[in-house]
């Protein structure tokens, strides 16, 4: 939703298909309300085959993106993959997910503050996940003079996704501060693959935590340097 609003208020973009399998034949206004006068888009239960468009965002969870961006490739729709399913190494990615990836191929990895040169003129790129933009970013100018490296951040609950849980139910956000997934949060091996880009040997460590709040990040690196030589 958020990523169509800025889409819809771009000079250069024209959204013309909006897909869902679960949301077939429903106004994407009444699923993002915020979006109402802005478009007045049915979401469609299409095959990638079948999508006519120069640009593709997918936006759908990870293992999910392996299945529709091979065609996608093919056809040369020039694609921004918001899944996990491209932004690591094969075996790291299924080490990780725990998942067999069954259509692998690189892709520059997103960031594009490191990585501009590679994005430029790709046809897909894997899009960087939340957590690690902040971190990496925060990191980068002392990355390769580290030996350890701390990420703690904190998010606001539109992060994990609309589907209910206990973990986000409001009587158990509210008020409350909750650290979670110590040490073996997803986005961890993002971080350190980054960090080994810029040179950095050293060993990285995240710890998430969930604030009562909507939206947002705010991630506070610690940098504990080398002895100089």
């Amino acid at each position: 939703g958020e990523l169509m609003r800025l889409l819809l208020n771009h000079s250069s973009a024209d959204v013309v298909t909006a897909t869902s399998r679960k949301l077939d034949g429903t106004p994407v206004a009444s699923v993002h309300p915020h979006l109402r006068g802005l478009t007045d888009l049915v979401f469609r239960n299409i095959e990638a085959d079948d999508i006519d468009a120069d640009f593709v965002f997918l936006a759908v969870p990870h293992t999910a993106a392996m299945k529709i961006a091979g065609t996608l490739a093919e056809r040369g729709i020039k694609t921004v993959d918001l899944s996990a399913d491209y932004r690591l190494a094969k075996d790291v990615y299924e080490k990780t997910y725990g998942v067999h990836h069954e259509a692998y191929f690189e892709a520059p990895y997103g960031l594009v503050e490191l990585h501009r040169d590679e994005v430029r003129g790709a046809s897909f790129v894997a899009n960087p996940g939340c957590f690690p933009t902040g971190a990496t970013l925060a990191a980068a100018p002392l990355a390769h003079l580290a030996h350890t490296i701390i990420y703690d951040s904190k998010t606001g609950v539109t992060g994990a996704g609309n589907s209910p849980s206990a973990t986000t139910h409001y009587p158990n956000v509210g008020d409350n501060f909750s650290a979670y997934k110590w040490t073996t949060h997803r986005h961890l091996a993002e971080m350190k693959q980054e960090a080994a880009r810029l040179g950095s040997t050293a060993r990285c460590y995240f710890t998430p935590h969930l604030l009562p709040v909507n939206r947002g990040i705010l991630t506070t690196a610690h940098i504990l340097l080398r002895e100089p030589m």
